[in-house]
């Protein structure tokens, strides 16, 4: 997977705004985020990835940890797993650090945040890494047969046209439907979306094997983490439809101890499943090599794991089935087919932008107010969970 490089360092802040938490750049995100930790008292370093950014600037996944040594609990913190959202997860992380994070832990809890997980992603404006891999379908056993997408292949040719043109997407448009008519609605949405291992240059690829940044994540935690029995977990996203309101995806089974847990935090009603489909607006297709799976499987043994990826709603209402497929279309066209330098690209990667984390003021608001408050039960749900036997 390639040599990274970890670098501590004293953060000096930057000549930036801090009156609002969100970035507009990747760099600004970064130079945020490092300024915010610092000024709370965590401690800062980073992981530095391969490559540069659009603008020639470093690329890196940026940590900031408080509280760790000795704590049986900790909360970790996630944003920028899927790249483009990380502007959201940034300014969610942000909000916290100057809000609240510098106010005393509980006894016996830590916190970890590891800020854009998918840099390259994150600096690029889009959702995959530079592989198109997909780190929320990746984390699995790579070694084992990969799951099976079978109607995946059957719908990905239409998929993927060359151009965007009004014909090419009637085509896909036509083919979508006459797959519907086969198999269902529903179907069409559970192939397209739980994770691939067959074509790399389609939708939520899962890779052939660990990417790096999940393999730099494991070492992370098996380091810091390492004296961990109990791990409150947050990890944030955006892009569903609506004006800053939060979805709750927890994957621990129905009526699990872990899943109790998360419901204690963040009330029962939150994570039911009919009320996240109401709130999506359709059923949930499964999943594969969810991220949240991955460390269950790490920590099994040590560390018990609570939580949920925590979904900021940011995009528009869908018009029509040409919007449905729109944002996913773009990003996939950009790598593809035109390229980051076509002519077309800055105002695809403003539309993708818009989708993820619009540049309003009531929307920025909106989801810092409900980021600390979530990461305020997280936090608080973890301090009663170091107080049990």
């Amino acid at each position: 997977m390639g040599v990274f490089f970890r670098h501590t360092f004293a953060v000096r802040s930057p000549p930036i705004s801090t009156a609002s938490p969100f970035s507009d750049t990747y760099g600004d995100a970064r130079s945020r985020f490092r300024s915010a930790a610092a000024r709370a008292g965590f401690e800062t370093s980073s992981l530095i990835q391969p490559g540069t950014g659009p603008l020639g600037e470093d690329l890196a996944i940026d940590i900031a940890m408080r509280g760790l040594d000795g704590a049986r609990t900790a909360v970790l913190c996630l944003s920028g797993v899927h790249g483009a959202e990380g502007y959201a997860g940034s300014g969610a992380q942000v909000a916290w650090l100057d809000a609240v994070g510098s106010e005393s832990l509980p006894p016996g809890v830590g916190i970890l945040m590891v800020h854009g997980l998918n840099s390259w992603g994150f600096a690029h404006g889009l959702r995959g890494t530079e592989d198109n891999i997909d780190l929320n379908r990746n984390y699995l056993d790579h070694t084992k047969p990969h799951p099976e997408n079978p109607l995946y292949g059957e719908i990905h040719p239409a998929l993927c046209p060359p151009d965007l043109a009004p014909p090419r997407i009637d085509a896909l448009l036509d083919a979508g439907q006459r797959f519907v008519e086969r198999h269902g609605q529903w179907a069409l949405e559970d192939a397209i979306s739980r994770g691939q291992y067959t074509h790399p240059d389609g939708y939520h690829y899962g890779g052939r094997s660990l990417a790096r940044p999940l393999v730099q994540l494991e070492m992370l935690v098996t380091e810091e983490l390492r004296h961990i029995e109990h791990l409150a977990y947050v990890d944030f996203h955006s892009g569903p439809i609506g004006d800053g309101d939060t979805i709750f995806l927890c994957f621990s089974p129905e009526g699990s101890a872990m899943r109790r847990r998360a419901e204690m935090w963040w009330g029962r009603d939150a994570l039911r499943r009919e009320t996240v489909e109401r709130q999506w607006g359709s059923r949930r297709p499964g999943r594969s090599g969810i991220l949240f799976r991955g460390l269950v499987n790490l920590l099994d043994g040590q560390a018990d794991i609570a939580g949920a990826v925590v979904e900021f709603c940011s995009a528009q209402p869908r018009r029509n089935e040409r919007d449905i497929m729109r944002i996913p279309m773009l990003e996939r066209w950009l790598r593809f087919e035109g390229g980051l330098t076509a002519a077309e690209a800055p105002a695809y990667l403003a539309e993708i932008r818009t989708n993820y984390a619009p540049r309003r003021d009531n929307w920025e608001a909106r989801v810092a107010a409900r980021a600390i408050d979530v990461l305020a039960r997280a936090v608080k749900g973890a301090a009663d969970w170091s107080q049990e036997p």
